[in-house]
């Protein structure tokens, strides 16, 4: 059953408050924080970009949030840098549409430049890099030579896809409407505002550890080489998303679901010959990649 909202934003009368996030209280920078063998460094990242192709589109904005957390308990504690930058794209025009969903425009933009050694630093500190959708982020962030290699040694996780928010009884994964499901809503679309937003989020539950726990877990891609035609409703119903490139409905699983997987697609899809799915491990560095 949906609950929509958590229960501190219900008011004794049933209705619900929604408040506006600007900023993260002054209250978490201003922490005193001795750090322990337990602490550790991680960064929330978000871009915003010309477009949807990490090969074709560029970044025009990055914005990056690194913060002490517990490695044991695995909760945020303490923002302690921040770095965000307009780019100019080389290959790309920022398009109206662009300028209609991120709020920047060409003028914005005139003139300015990542600095990639201070994104490849912080990278390079952080013990993991989150993103609300890494299997965006990360490849825009990979196509960028100077923080590519770096980039791809870390262990990267996303706050939408390894949270079952479903589960706890959420309409949307999207991060605005998860936002407002947890009593606050906030002006989107530029890369600052939504780091921090998603720490805020983060910081109204246990989310940061189911997060670090998935994305501990081993995981073993599934394509279904050549499946049937007729199998395609019942694949997306599962999970499978279509790989229009190779032309074939994957998903990842857990190294626990695997055996399971195969009687599924057995008794499901590949009924009239033998199975074609392909199983792959993935390497847990190797997760949200191109």
């Amino acid at each position: 059953m949906k609950k929509f909202f958590i229960q501190k934003a219900f008011n004794k009368d049933g209705s619900v408050t929604i408040q506006e996030f600007k900023e993260l209280p002054a209250s978490l920078f201003s922490k005193s924080v001795k750090e322990t063998p337990d602490m550790g460094y991680c960064m929330i990242l978000d871009t915003e970009t010309t477009g949807l192709d990490h090969e074709k589109d560029e970044i025009i904005e990055i914005a990056i949030r690194k913060w002490i957390y517990h490695k044991r308990d695995h909760y945020l504690i303490k923002p302690v840098e921040e770095y965000s930058q307009l780019n100019e794209p080389v290959k790309n025009e920022i398009s109206e549409a662009i300028t209609e969903i991120t709020g920047i425009t060409k003028e914005d933009v005139q003139g300015k430049k990542i600095d990639w050694s201070i994104v490849s630093r912080m990278i390079s500190q952080s013990d993991f890099v989150l993103a609300h959708n890494a299997g965006f982020d990360r490849p825009m962030i990979e196509a960028v030579n100077e923080v590519s290699e770096i980039s791809a040694s870390k262990i990267w996780a996303c706050s939408f896809a390894q949270v079952d928010w479903a589960g706890k009884g959420f309409l949307s994964s999207k991060q605005e409407l998860l936002s407002i499901f947890h009593g606050f809503h906030y002006a989107g679309h530029r890369a600052l505002t939504d780091i921090d937003a998603l720490a805020n989020l983060l910081l109204q539950g246990d989310y940061l550890k189911e997060i670090l726990l998935n994305a501990k877990t081993k995981q073993v891609k599934v394509d279904c080489i050549q499946a049937p035609f007729d199998s395609k409703d019942i694949l997306k119903a599962n999970g499978f998303s279509w790989n229009a490139s190779d032309k074939f409905w994957t998903r990842l699983v857990s190294e626990t679901e695997v055996d399971e997987m195969k009687v599924f697609l057995t008794e499901k899809v590949y009924t009239k010959g033998k199975m074609g799915a392909e199983f792959t491990a993935i390497n847990i560095r190797d997760r949200f990649k191109a």
